[in-house]
């Protein structure tokens, strides 16, 4: 009988952990052995305590605790690299992904997919929250090559050898579904029910913008290319506007004049200049930071038990 992992990334979710338990525990029961891990990413509510307490009760429950906050992802990532089931479901803490719908991800994984997305039928966040999310998507169907496109979730079903392969990746820079479309293009998607929860989310303006400029820089140069082809344009458009210039002079005598429409091109140009000098300096940076190997995550504490049950 196969193992199952469930992984759930935890940040100031004590109030939640014993309810997504509680829902979670009867389903994976039923679909044979399984460990359910959750992984603290710094929380500062007593999260940790709370997971513990659960696997007191629960050997089946591995309690991660990481030294500081590292992000969903990376948290994600601490999880994975502790699951040791063959087939590993990862959800958030939130119960926006219900567990109910589990089994009819596994049903999809079986029909010969490596990874299988649960994706929402109705989006349960605020407007501002669902237009990034919106944006979010539409960067990642434009850079990664899926059969969902951009549309991922945190909610999905992998195979241990996907797992395996992701965690060989060894930038500083996580981000869950791009190793997953560079690892497998056989991806499949299922729409499930999208709980709304009264858990307030904890990403920010800032933590959206981190996720969008990792998406764009560590998976694709297509921000340089852009750069590029905007710097060549700006040049022919310049040259051409230099030719008019000196053919009016030579054949109309006109006098150049436009200090006002000089100073307009000259701070538009000088304005993209930066923009580019700051979107090289990004990749830059980012080639530092994986040469000092800084760590994706540091697991302070794990606590699991020694056996898994069946049904």
């Amino acid at each position: 009988m196969k193992l199952i992992s469930y992984v759930v990334p935890v940040y100031n979710g004590s109030m939640m952990v014993e309810r997504l338990h509680e829902k979670l525990v009867p389903i994976a029961r039923s679909l044979g052995k399984y460990e359910i891990i959750f992984v603290d990413d710094g929380s500062t509510d007593g999260s940790f305590a709370a997971v513990k307490k659960l696997q007191l009760r629960d050997p089946n429950v591995c309690a991660v605790q990481l030294s500081r906050n590292f992000g969903q992802h990376n948290s994600t990532l601490a999880g994975l690299s502790c699951a040791q089931g063959e087939i590993v479901v990862t959800l958030d803490q939130d119960l926006q992904n219900p567990p109910e719908e589990i089994p009819r991800l596994l049903e999809k994984l079986s029909e010969g997919f490596d990874v299988v997305y649960g994706l929402p039928e109705a989006r349960a966040h605020n407007f501002f929250r669902n237009m990034t999310s919106d944006f979010s998507k539409w960067i990642s169907a434009k850079i990664l090559s899926t059969a969902v496109g951009g549309n991922f979730s945190s909610f999905r079903v992998l195979r241990k050898w996907v797992v395996d392969e992701i965690l060989k990746y060894r930038s500083s820079y996580t981000y869950i579904d791009g190793l997953i479309s560079w690892t497998t293009t056989n991806v499949g998607g299922l729409s499930v029910r999208n709980d709304r929860s009264d858990f307030e989310s904890h990403y920010t303006l800032l933590r959206l913008i981190n996720h969008g400029l990792n998406l764009l820089v560590n998976f694709s140069i297509r921000p340089l290319q852009i750069a590029s082809l905007i710097g060549v344009f700006s040049a022919v458009i310049g040259l051409a506007g230099a030719v008019v210039v000196i053919l009016e002079k030579i054949f109309y005598g006109m006098p150049v004049q436009g200090w006002a429409s000089l100073m307009v091109v000259v701070l538009v140009v000088g304005g993209m200049q930066m923009a580019f000098l700051g979107l090289i300096g990004e990749y830059t940076g980012r080639i530092l930071m994986n040469s000092n190997s800084s760590p994706k995550f540091i697991i302070r504490e794990m606590k699991k038990g020694s056996k898994r049950s069946a049904r």
